[in-house]
């Protein structure tokens, strides 16, 4: 079975790389169009110009042996890559409500200790003091264990997705008659390609269609 590296494989959060393309086609800045003037009383507007039909897709070229994926475009295309990244931001927006109420009670003890230095006991103040740097410890805890819990999310979720990956892409590879399917990622080897030889695309095509409900769907 074809598997794909971890090390291709990067955070289900990351943005989709950029990857310069030989002959693909450049696109037009969006500019902001200048106001119309609207025509005098008795004048026939001026027609709009036709829209421009969109390119058609480029034709993968006969006879080639090599193709490449983009899998962060996949992650970030593919209906099981939009549920990893869905859980991941779930599980971070969870880690950070419940950090952000520990760091609150941390806060709200050390102006607590602002507010009676000078008006309680030495005793009290030592007691205070220790109950702001057992917070404080709980707080660094949660740090490091929410920073694991989500690194251990993620690689599940890139493990699960590599498993599910690799069959299709075997199975892309003998349709197409291939001998390689590479991967394209930020600073790897390839740096510039034919739009036509990026199977990024197929890939997600075949995911859905094998996986068409993934959220609903446990990890194997």
């Amino acid at each position: 079975m074809t598997r794909v590296s971890p090390v291709v494989l990067a955070l289900f959060l990351a943005g989709v790389p950029v990857l310069a393309h030989v002959g693909s086609r450049p696109t037009a800045q969006q500019t902001t169009p200048p106001p119309t003037t609207p025509p005098a009383t008795g004048q026939t507007p001026a027609p709009k110009p036709a829209a421009t039909p969109a390119p058609p897709p480029p034709v993968f070229p006969a006879g080639a042996t090599v193709a490449y994926v983009q899998i962060q475009a996949v992650i970030a295309s593919s209906k099981i890559g939009k549920c990893g990244s869905a859980a991941m931001k779930a599980l971070k927006d969870k880690d950070q409500a419940t950090l952000a109420a520990k760091e609150k009670e941390l806060q709200t003890q050390q102006q607590k200790m602002q507010a009676q230095q000078g008006l309680v006991s030495d005793a009290v103040m030592v007691q205070m003091q220790r109950d702001a740097t057992r917070i404080q410890l709980e707080v660094q805890t949660m740090q490091q264990q929410f920073s694991a819990d989500e690194e251990n999310k993620n690689q599940d979720l890139l493990n699960d997705l590599q498993v599910k990956v690799g069959p299709l892409l075997e199975a892309l590879r003998k349709d197409k008659d291939l001998s390689f399917i590479l991967s394209a990622q930020p600073g790897g080897s390839i740096l510039a390609a034919n739009t036509a030889l990026d199977l990024s695309a197929e890939l997600v095509k075949r995911l859905d269609a094998a996986f068409p409900d993934p959220c609903k769907a446990p990890l194997d």
